[in-house]
């Protein structure tokens, strides 16, 4: 019942939905909290803010609001994008915070795997609901209307071309941000793998979890397989020397595959599976038919990111920006992160943005380094494969330092790790 709770708290936080009453769901998460707080007979765990990792980010969160601001000022500018990012920001960070002593459950020694694994069984619910709502067309349109209803009046409307299943996920960014945080989730999925005789997650439940964050990433979007790339590279850094266990893992996934196959042709219903054929498999695996078609590896969006959404900038441009994104500038309309980046605050900006996003790998990575187990080296390329994934994020949409599931996440691991650190030291 504790762990079930443990996962509702950091869904409502890290997927920060719209819900009647109390706003969004990551201030239910707050009260769940609280209630769990008090009929423990604990008091509110201020103690979390006290660390010095939380407390840095906090501060840092509120400076760059002000960075913000002060671009939106000084053009005298009306785009609150960034403003608004870091308000929300904020309030997930202050909720994460609040939930550790919760999510860690008294385990210090093994805090960061403990939250790992709840962060990888939230995305599995989330993989399971979204999947749910795809094959129930209610259920989804239940989702869609109830808890997304600016995404249900943009598609009414017809003011957007997205595919419409993308939108039967419980959560309140559901375009870049979702399949972006499935990434983070796989990469801590297979850091947990690496973990020798791990008792977390084995046998099938490990089969249903991969399988439901697949299909999570299938159904969301593509971004979600870099991060499965990465995944895969940094676990099979780790373990490509040991035969055994390739041999095993192989045949794994055969199993697996063959699993799937079956359940795909002899349980799903003619329509569903006409769904998944003509527009799932099309849209989540695009760089394949385009392979196979016509002999190149690349998508629609991609090709369009690298012939149009990058250009030069003016000088002016480069060293100050204009406190809008592209699309409200001279410039044309981009998508690309870097490009939006600089053309809001220049290079200042950009600066900020790394500054503050390493405030959440800075400790993390020196503390790792300086181990000299197995398991340090693995912590190392953890955080550090987690840094580059952002920075790969960026080039196709604006992620450095303001995706806020995202952000949310990688505060929850830094700071379970450093809580492990001084715990076994």
């Amino acid at each position: 019942m504790k762990f079930a709770l443990k996962v509702i708290v950091v869904f409502l936080i890290v997927f920060n939905f719209r819900l009647p009453y109390v706003y969004n769901s990551v201030l239910l998460s707050i009260i769940l909290s609280t209630i769990y707080y008090w009929r423990k007979g604990r008091s509110i765990p201020l103690y979390s803010f006290l660390q010095k990792y939380n407390g840095a980010i906090l501060i840092g969160t509120i400076l760059m609001l002000l960075v913000s601001f002060f671009f939106i000022y000084i053009h005298a500018s009306s785009e609150y994008l960034y403003l608004k990012r870091y308000c929300l920001i904020l309030m997930m960070n202050f909720a994460a915070i609040y939930a550790l002593p919760l999510l860690i459950g008294g385990k210090e020694d093994h805090a960061l795997e403990e939250v790992i694994k709840v962060i990888v069984y939230t995305f599995a619910l989330q993989g399971l609901i979204h999947t749910a709502g795809y094959i129930y067309t209610p259920f989804g349109e239940y989702i869609l209307n109830t808890f997304n209803p600016n995404v249900a009046h943009f598609i009414s409307t017809g003011g957007s071309q997205i595919d419409r299943f993308r939108c039967y996920a419980l959560c309140g960014s559901i375009f870049f941000e979702l399949p972006a945080a499935y990434g983070v989730a796989f990469i801590l999925f297979f850091r947990l793998h690496l973990i020798e005789n791990q008792k977390y997650i084995t046998g099938w439940m490990s089969y249903i979890i991969f399988t439901l964050m697949f299909l999570g990433v299938m159904l969301s979007g593509r971004t979600g397989f870099v991060g499965i790339a990465i995944s895969l590279a940094y676990y099979m850094y780790f373990s490509w020397k040991k035969i055994k266990v390739q041999l095993v893992n192989l045949w794994k996934a055969i199993r697996m595959y063959l699993v799937l196959l079956v359940a795909f042709y002899f349980l799903l219903p003619p329509d569903t599976r006409k769904g998944f054929e003509q527009d799932v498999f099309p849209f989540a695996f695009e760089f394949y038919y385009n392979y196979r078609d016509r002999g190149r590896l690349s998508t629609a969006s991609t090709d369009k990111l690298n012939t149009a959404m990058y250009y030069s900038l003016d000088e002016d441009t480069i060293w100050l920006g204009h406190g809008v994104f592209s699309n409200n500038s001279k410039y044309p309309q981009s998508d690309a992160g870097y490009i939006n980046n600089l053309v809001y605050g220049g290079i200042p900006f950009f600066l900020c943005l790394i500054i503050y996003q390493m405030l959440y790998f800075s400790r993390p990575l020196f503390m790792s380094s300086q181990g000299r187990l197995r398991q340090d080296e693995m912590d190392l390329y953890l955080f550090a494969s987690l840094l580059v994934y952002i920075f790969i994020l960026n080039y196709k949409s604006t992620s450095l330092g303001s995706i806020h599931c995202v952000m949310a996440m990688y505060l929850l691991i830094g700071s379970s790790y450093i809580t492990r650190y001084y715990a076994k030291e």
